[in-house]
């Protein structure tokens, strides 16, 4: 709850920033026309990510580890919206990278596994219900992440694997100007289950199952 916490601040606080400093700026949403949500966009996003990571050696029972891997978390996306009637309907593409990571655990039985989330993306389907400036949406789709596993003792190395599977979540997004808007989004990403091979004396099979929360604001420009 503490991580959760922390996020929901973080963005809360991004909200309050740039609404303080649109409120006196020409062409502020209090003043302008209705809105009109059709057409293409880009942006810049951070946020706080908190990813439970499952690992285990198929071969070799006991090794067994849970780590809980959090850190902030930032990148760019673009997209387009298309408004008809009372609905905007769009799609999403974004990319990021963050410091999650885990080194290995010396309390546990595995005192040799490392872990990294070294990127992530997702391809989204967007809906949303237009409320003059506001912009209430879910999206759902695609989620992608790479991610290394080190095993830390000497002689042995590393694997990557790029997990694929979906994500899930909403947001509320909000007019500044004409072009500018922010927004504050949660997802939900189920990234699935990847083998990996550790190569070594004796190379071995791991397997890992990735999931992950995200809290994050964006900047978005409107063309």
């Amino acid at each position: 709850m503490t991580k959760i916490r922390n996020a929901a601040i973080f963005c809360l606080l991004t909200i309050i920033l740039f609404s303080g400093q649109a409120a006196g700026a020409p062409g502020y949403a209090g003043s302008m026309p209705p809105v009109v949500w059709t057409g293409p966009y880009v942006g810049v996003f951070a946020g706080y990510s908190w990813a439970d990571l499952k690992y285990a050696e198929p071969d070799f029972p006991g090794y067994e580890l849970e780590p809980e891997l959090d850190g902030f978390m930032g990148g760019g996306f673009a997209g387009f919206n298309f408004q008809t009637g009372g609905i905007v309907l769009g799609f999403e593409i974004d990319a990021g990278g963050g410091d999650l990571n885990e080194d290995p655990n010396p309390g546990a039985n595995n005192t040799y596994s490392a872990f990294d989330i070294n990127w992530n993306m997702h391809l989204l389907a967007r809906i949303g219900v237009p409320l003059h400036t506001t912009l209430l949406y879910a999206v759902g789709g695609m989620a992608a992440a790479g991610v290394t596993l080190d095993d830390r003792d000497p002689e042995w190395g590393e694997n990557d694997a790029t997990h694929v599977g979906w994500a899930v979540g909403g947001g509320i997004e909000q007019v500044i100007t004409r072009n500018f808007h922010i927004r504050v989004e949660y997802l939900y990403d189920d990234y699935g289950k990847e083998d990996y091979t550790i190569p070594g004396p004796v190379p071995y099979r791991s397997e890992i199952d990735l999931t992950a929360h995200t809290v994050r604001a964006g900047l978005v420009f409107c063309f």
